[in-house]
């Protein structure tokens, strides 16, 4: 008899160590997955974002072109953006996509988080050639080139690495 209750001491105490276990591992399964939706919900919103600033930055620069089309010598065009997305900062890199020649020149704005992996393109079009260039997120001001206005180019406060 005394046996007997020694083993359902032990039977207790083992339940009791399986069941905190179990409760554990479900707890630390429901974190995962929660923390995996929310960084998965936070590329989303980053790419929706990069989507729109992207259309907003491509309709100041085709509004800079236009009017350097009348011949204009010397532009300026903010476009105002926000500094961060999802908390975050962001950049801006302008590259030549077709070399510009009797048709309008195409460039390729890439909007680009340092912080997660998304990264977003928009393509616009210009009759005046863009200078290649990377800027940070923020306020963005289309200048066309004032000495001979010859080419558009992005600067902001932020400005990084012309290319």
């Amino acid at each position: 008899m005394t046996r007997r209750r020694e083993d359902r001491a032990v039977s207790v105490t083992v339940n009791y160590v399986i069941a905190l276990a179990l409760s554990a591992i479900l707890v630390s399964g429901l974190l995962v997955a929660g923390g995996t939706f929310l960084e998965n919900r936070q590329e989303s919103v980053t790419r929706e974002e990069f989507d729109v600033l992207g259309e907003q930055l491509a309709t100041g620069i085709a509004e800079t072109d236009s009017m350097a089309a009348t011949g204009a010598d010397e532009l300026r065009v903010a476009v105002q953006l926000p500094g961060s997305v999802a908390e975050s900062g962001y950049l801006i890199r302008v590259s030549e996509n077709a070399p510009p020649t009797d048709q309008p020149g195409e460039y390729v704005l890439t909007f680009s988080s340092p912080v997660s992996d998304v990264s977003r393109n928009v393509t616009v079009r210009t009759q005046v050639p863009m200078a290649e260039t990377q800027v940070a997120g923020g306020t963005v001001v289309v200048v066309l080139d004032d000495e001979g206005g010859d080419h558009l180019s992005l600067v902001t406060n932020g400005e990084v690495n012309p290319d």
